[in-house]
């Protein structure tokens, strides 16, 4: 969270020294489509054996992404986006090899964006996310978990994107930190490690387009209002 505090103090101190700064102010909303990498915890009793390896489980998602520009061509986004996940696996050792993991993951992005000639973006930043309502699904047994666990955790991302017209499409890749550090107390429920890449596309809308001084309006020469006697 010191992380998160000191960007937003940088771009409240940034506003601050640029007047013209609020001059644009966009809300985009935003779909797409998440590729999620999970790993478990390497604690055999709790391990968790996936079905997929890789970047195998995709949802769509939906979100809605505020960009605030700041200088010339640097930008601070604010994005948040909603999953809902469904991950294969089996605990090591255990009686069925047909579990269905359920979850909500809900991302929010801090970043600081820069535009190349109005037309490309790179950036990085901070996110802060929660798992929420994670529950097990035991397919053979026709059995579904009571207790539904909720934790939060924090990472860093990196994205790269395309602007056309008031469209912007987007690449993003993102990594968790470490073990989630906040939360229920889930054991083997807890994902040892998530990783995302994923497409997003969105539209502009210009919300804010104030704080410019108004030019003062030009009077003619004083030769020409004076009167003739």
């Amino acid at each position: 969270m010191n992380n998160l505090n000191t960007l937003i103090g940088c771009f409240i101190f940034s506003c601050a020294l640029n007047s013209n700064s609020f001059s644009q102010t966009y809300i985009s909303p935003a779909v797409g489509y998440d590729f999620q990498k999970v790993i478990s915890t390497e604690i055999p009793i709790h391990k968790i054996d996936f079905s997929e390896k890789g970047f195998g489980y995709e949802s769509p998602l939906i979100g809605i992404n505020f960009r605030q520009k700041l200088f010339d061509r640097f930008l601070l986004q604010i994005f948040s986006e909603f999953s809902h996940k469904q991950v294969r696996g089996n605990f090591y050792g255990g009686f069925t090899e047909y579990l269905l993991f359920h979850y909500n993951y809900i991302k929010n992005h801090f970043l600081l964006t820069y535009y190349w000639k109005n037309k490309w973006k790179i950036g990085g930043g901070i996110t802060y996310n929660f798992v929420n309502r994670l529950y097990y699904e035991d397919l053979e047994l026709n059995y579904i978990s009571n207790q539904k666990y909720n934790y939060s955790e924090n990472g860093w991302i990196f994205v790269l994107g395309l602007t056309y017209n008031q469209f912007e499409i987007e690449a993003y890749y993102y990594r968790r930190f470490g073990t989630p550090y906040k939360g229920d107390k889930i054991h083997s429920f807890h994902l040892h490690q998530i990783q995302s890449l994923g497409l997003r596309v969105s539209y502009d809308f210009k919300i804010f387009d104030g704080c410019k001084k108004k030019e003062k309006p030009e009077l003619p020469p004083v030769n020409k209002m004076a009167g003739v006697d």
